[in-house]
């Protein structure tokens, strides 16, 4: 398995990212995406287990940074067979 976990939780003190709802759009719509590809033969993809869009529980904004994951993005994904970390080959000028 690959777990994908956005950096950005909607319920950090001081987040300046995008808003909750278009986040949760947005991961809505990835995982359709995913789901959507599955069905097509010719297109390869990772299979996802399971997507989870960030939720922002109502009440005053916290004051210190959370202890669980509900503000951020995250997507599992069956790991493929193949080559990992090819960018080097891909992009010669590509820096870790």
């Amino acid at each position: 398995m690959v777990a994908r976990l956005a950096r950005g939780d909607v319920n950090m003190p001081d987040f300046d990212g995008f808003p909750v709802g278009v986040q949760a759009a947005e991961a809505r719509f990835k995982s359709a995406v995913y789901h959507l590809l599955r069905s097509e033969p010719d297109i390869r993809s990772s299979r996802l287990f399971h997507s989870c869009a960030p939720v922002q529980p109502a009440g005053p904004k916290p004051t210190t940074a959370p202890l669980d994951l509900i503000g951020q993005r995250l997507f599992v994904f069956e790991k493929s067979e193949g080559m990992n970390n090819v960018w080097e080959d891909l992009c010669p000028n590509y820096k870790v």
